[in-house]
């Protein structure tokens, strides 16, 4: 990976070329909808400084997820003054996941409790409150 891009449009071109995609892969992914050589066409006028068409934030972290590479991201971090980031392993991102989800069925669990002892509490036979399956 570069230390130092020129520009925003150097970074996007060493994704490009650090990943092992070629640019009308990237092309076809970002403009399904457009035949291959326009997709083509339009990705290089969206790299070229010297043309009006740009890539959309949301489709330069499609190129960066697609490229598996992080030129881009790098390029912001250093204009920004802030500091590069480390990737998550896969791993840590699956235990957060697993948390969130253990957290979640933890509360409808105390909160699937907390019904049924109110519906204990009225008499079964009280129309307001219904049945939770």
């Amino acid at each position: 990976m570069k230390t130092i891009y020129d520009d925003e449009y150097e970074a996007l071109a060493q994704m490009i070329a650090n990943s092992d995609k070629t640019a009308k892969e990237l092309a076809v992914y970002l403009f399904p909808h457009m035949k291959l050589e326009s997709a083509h066409a339009r990705l290089r006028a969206c790299l070229n400084p010297e043309k009006d068409e740009r890539l959309t934030f949301g489709q330069i972290i499609a190129a960066m997820r697609f490229c598996g590479t992080f030129d881009p991201l790098m390029y912001a971090c250093d204009e920004t003054l802030h500091a590069r980031p480390d990737r998550k392993s896969a791993e840590d991102q699956a235990a957060r996941i697993a948390d969130v989800i253990d957290g979640a069925t933890a509360t409808l669990n105390t909160a699937l409790k907390a019904l049924a002892q109110l519906q204990q509490t009225q008499g079964k036979g009280d129309s307001n409150l219904r049945a939770v399956a």
